[in-house]
């Protein structure tokens, strides 16, 4: 029944497992959630600094962080032969919140040329916020050489080196942030959702893993009818950063209080959007959108170059 479970969903997650003329072939078995904000969560309150509800507020919070002394955010794309997907997400998060799910479902499927003028708006707005002269630690030229997996760990430093972090929610397991940050989680890290145009709109760029079926017998929608269901989880839940797609699904069993925060705001979203990149064509996707994203972050290329070689790129 696509209609009860796809009502029983984050909005939108259904449609990664939905083909163009709307035959369904897969249920999201997890979900990785990309549009957070991360923050020092003791130093940020020290400041009193807020957390922003609007894309305008946002920008007033960069604002002020740099007014205050101190580079707002910290930004790494390195991440060896795929460098430059953390750049990607950037893009697709501004796509999503300016275009609206229409305007950036035709630009996924190439509908819209990928110089269109929405995915302009965005890069701009990315590269408004963090590229900017004073607003990314290290400075623009260091982003392509800071690995993705470190790069929120100067917020961490006592005073901070930056105060801002925009990472998928799988930055917070085992390998990335330090430990000693790790295991004071809920005390240390702060999140709030990427904003939108307005404070009535939630966006969510999304990542996960979809579940399909390829025989007909009950056992087979047994289990598929159970991984759509508030009682699934993965067995290593306690340790790992899974999510459960399912709006329904039981908070407490989330290990932190960070964890739940992450799924509250994806449970209170308006509209989600399955990872572009990854939707695309691998040899724009997982190629020229990656290569000209760091071309134009370190200054080898500038946007208009960029975006119209990615759009040459495109298999036709």
């Amino acid at each position: 029944d696509k209609a009860k479970v796809e009502s029983t969903l984050v909005p939108g997650e259904l449609q990664a497992g939905t083909s163009a003329d709307g035959k369904l072939y897969g249920i999201p078995m997890s979900m990785n959630v990309k549009s957070l904000v991360f923050y020092p969560k003791k130093a940020f309150e020290a400041k009193g600094y807020k957390v922003p509800t609007t894309i305008a507020e946002l920008e007033a919070l960069t604002n002020q962080i740099k007014a205050d002394g101190t580079p707002p955010w910290c930004v790494g794309i390195e991440s060896a032969a795929a460098t430059g997907w953390p750049a990607t997400d950037w893009i697709e998060d501004f796509v999503l919140r300016y275009g609206g799910p229409e305007k950036y479902d035709q630009w996924v499927k190439h509908e819209i040329p990928f110089n269109d003028p929405v995915v302009v708006q965005a890069a701009s707005e990315f590269e408004k916020l963090a590229l900017a002269d004073g607003n990314v630690f290290g400075g623009r030229k260091s982003v392509v050489s800071t690995n993705f997996g470190v790069a929120m760990n100067p917020m961490f430093q006592d005073p901070p080196k930056c105060f801002l972090h925009r990472q998928g929610n799988f930055i917070t397991q085992k390998g990335f942030l330090t430990e000693k940050v790790r295991q004071n989680l809920d005390e240390e890290v702060g999140v709030f959702q990427l904003p939108g145009t307005d404070a009535s709109t939630k966006p969510l760029l999304v990542g996960g893993d979809m579940a399909g079926a390829f025989s007909n017998d009950e056992d087979t929608k047994a289990a598929l009818e159970f991984m759509s269901s508030p009682d699934f989880k993965f067995a290593n839940i306690a340790t790992a950063t899974w999510l459960s797609a399912v709006k329904a699904f039981d908070l407490s069993n989330y290990p932190d209080e960070t964890t739940k925060t992450v799924a509250k705001l994806a449970y209170e979203s308006t509209e989600s959007r399955f990872d572009g990149s990854d939707t695309m064509p691998g040899a724009v996707g997982a190629g020229s959108f990656w290569k000209d994203m760091t071309a134009w972050v370190s200054g080898q290329k500038n946007l208009d170059e960029a975006l119209k070689d990615i759009d040459d790129s495109w298999p036709s």
